[in-house]
């Protein structure tokens, strides 16, 4: 009996033993055969439809389907800013028609904080086109921040043809406007700010009026169209002889005879209300007095400085404009 027993007992274990060793071959297995996830396709291969140039597959098979995008590098001035475009998208929408994004840079040529009060459209053909969004950044004094102005086309025959007609417009027709064309070999229609070398001194009485710099500007505000912004920066000293609680100036203390003999009072734009002390200086960046001129705004001016309103000679400061 212990014989028999002995028997059937190694039978099992050997059974066992056969069982086991099938199953470790069997992970052995597993283990050495890893399962592929790379695609039999290269990325950015030829799949049915083609590629657009960013790499990308469309689904039309159209190769007008293909983004285009194309530098501009050129700069316009408006409001403020000096506005410099980057480059400008074309991306079809798979039903015939196509997207248009144009970015921009916006360069605050001011020392306060502003954001563009004007959307910038987007003319095509010479025609303004529907639907123009936009993304205009807050920008800080003398720095810069990047925006875009975007539109929509219901057909697109040739991107690149469509580039060419496109103007990027500040402003309306009736007032002083910047265009930016997106073609390569068209220029901006924009005037630069101008750099004025001036400086003089008014005096009269116990305030002193120092002209230190000036910029002439096309003006921006509605229904100014050929008109300049001629801005003087001044710096205010106090005499010794200003009694207690000070000297106030205001705006309308200074006046300018322009080339053409007429005769305009600053204007609020350069808005100026200072309390003068005794033996006190003002030198603040944003303390200009700003006149409106006609333009091209060259010529002869006469700027002069009265607090007394005639009742006293005005003292008076003359410079050129080239």
């Amino acid at each position: 009996m212990r014989s028999k027993l002995t028997t059937v007992t190694a039978a099992v274990l050997i059974a066992s033993s056969a069982m086991l060793m099938t199953a470790c071959n069997d992970k052995d297995t597993t283990k050495a055969t890893p399962v592929s996830t790379v695609s039999g396709t290269p990325l950015g291969g030829a799949n049915p439809g083609g590629t657009d140039k960013t790499g990308g597959t469309d689904k039309t098979g159209d190769s007008n389907s293909q983004a285009t995008v194309r530098t501009i590098g050129k700069t316009g001035w408006y409001e403020g800013f000096e506005v410099s475009v980057d480059k400008a998208t074309v991306t079809p929408d798979g039903s015939g028609g196509a997207s248009v994004r144009v970015d921009m840079t916006f360069k605050n040529t001011t020392t306060k904080d502003a954001t563009p009060s004007v959307i910038p459209d987007i003319q095509i053909d010479g025609a303004i086109s529907p639907g123009t969004g936009f993304d205009l950044p807050d920008v800080p004094g003398k720095g810069s921040a990047a925006g875009d102005v975007t539109t929509s086309v219901k057909k697109l025959d040739s991107a690149e043809h469509l580039l060419d007609t496109i103007t990027v417009v500040f402003g309306t027709s009736a007032d002083n406007q910047t265009k930016i064309p997106l073609k390569a070999d068209a220029k901006a229609d924009s005037v630069a700010p101008k750099t004025l070398t001036v400086s003089g001194k008014l005096v009269q009485d116990q305030t002193g009026v120092e002209i230190t710099s000036g910029t002439l500007t096309p003006s921006y505000v509605k229904g100014e169209r050929n008109k300049m912004n001629l801005a003087l920066h001044i710096k205010l000293v106090g005499g010794s002889g200003i009694g207690d609680g000070g000297l106030n100036v205001f705006t309308e203390y200074f006046s300018l005879k322009t080339p053409d003999g007429q005769t305009v009072v600053a204007d609020s734009r350069g808005f100026i209300d200072e309390l003068l002390d005794r033996n006190q200086t003002i030198d603040k960046a944003d303390l200009f007095a700003v006149f409106v001129v006609p333009a091209p705004g060259t010529g002869n001016y006469t700027v002069s400085y009265d607090a007394t309103k005639g009742a006293s000679t005005a003292p008076t400061y003359t410079f050129t404009v080239n």
